[in-house]
């Protein structure tokens, strides 16, 4: 009666659509079910007696088996979301199932059972490759302004607030600056608004090649742009100025120049509202005293 319960259980799982894994704390394949769908899922039948760190290339491994030990310790249903590509793991024929980096929802639920031996898991691996794309996309849009291909406004502010925190917690040098083209009124008017368009990518363009990974970049809106740098209110100067004679190098038949003004955090700055009013006050300075060029308040 038992062994015709577990026959069916079995039989119930493998025909399920999601790949079911029973993986021990050690991180051995104890047993692969389910997965029907090759649209989804590779033949994961293979696996079945190796372990983990034998399949997968090393750091994936440990990142799973730490999974594994986690929901044994909490002792109640956890659920993780990763990515794998069918060439990250040996012993499955990659053309089994679909190609590229696949996106997956890990339900893990422990087993009062042991197999071979040890405590293990229950892992339920469903596809969700093209929820995740799709979520990808709408914040790709919601974030990032499609003409400079540069953060948009609202993200660079939340960005800022961010760093903010940053900076209040940990004393980080941190300075914002904000870049606007000269007369580029004059470019729309003289070029048309195609041209400013291609001189607002551009400039982006430039900008993103010259920050670093610490750094982050946003179109403000119309010709401003914005630029969290973490450095000190002399190399961001410095990285100001640099900018200004790099803009200016750029070929084009439309001469393009760009005012800067920087403002460093403060410790007595309330919100980010001063730092940016500040760098806005820089910026008028910069207009005044005859353009392209990076002055600081």
């Amino acid at each position: 009666m038992v062994e015709s319960k577990l026959e069916e259980y079995e039989a119930i799982i493998t025909s399920l659509p999601d790949m079911v894994f029973v993986l021990t704390e050690s991180g051995r394949y104890a047993a692969v079910l389910g997965g029907g769908s090759s649209e989804q899922y590779h033949d994961g039948s293979s696996l079945e007696d190796f372990n983990l760190i034998d399949v997968l290339p090393h750091q994936k491994a440990i990142w799973f088996i730490e999974k594994i030990k986690e929901t044994l310790s909490a002792n109640k249903l956890m659920i993780f979301e990763y990515s794998l590509s069918p060439y990250d793991v040996d012993n499955i024929n990659p053309s089994s199932g679909p190609l590229g980096e696949q996106r997956f929802e890990g339900r893990v639920s422990p087993l009062k059972s042991l197999r071979y031996g040890e405590r293990a898991v229950v892992w339920v691996a469903r596809n969700i490759t093209e929820r995740y794309q799709l979520e990808q996309q709408l914040t790709y849009q919601a974030e990032v302004d499609p003409l400079s291909n540069a953060l948009n406004r609202r993200k660079l502010f939340k960005c800022m607030d961010e760093a903010f925190y940053n900076f209040q917690r940990y004393e980080e040098n941190i300075s914002f600056l904000l870049l606007d083209i000269d007369d580029f009124k004059q470019i729309n008017d003289k070029f048309g608004h195609q041209a400013g368009d291609r001189v607002i990518r551009n400039i982006a363009k430039l900008c993103q090649a010259e920050i670093r990974q610490t750094d982050v970049f946003g179109r403000m809106g119309g010709d401003e742009f914005g630029i969290i740098y973490r450095s000190t209110l002399a190399d961001s100067l410095s990285f100001g100025k640099r900018l200004n004679t790099l803009l200016v190098s750029i070929p084009s038949d439309i001469p393009v120049t760009v005012s800067i003004g920087v403002s460093q955090f403060k410790d007595n700055d309330m919100s980010i509202e001063q730092i940016y009013q500040r760098a806005d006050l820089a910026l008028y300075q910069s207009k005044q005293a005859g353009k392209n060029m990076c002055s600081t308040h």
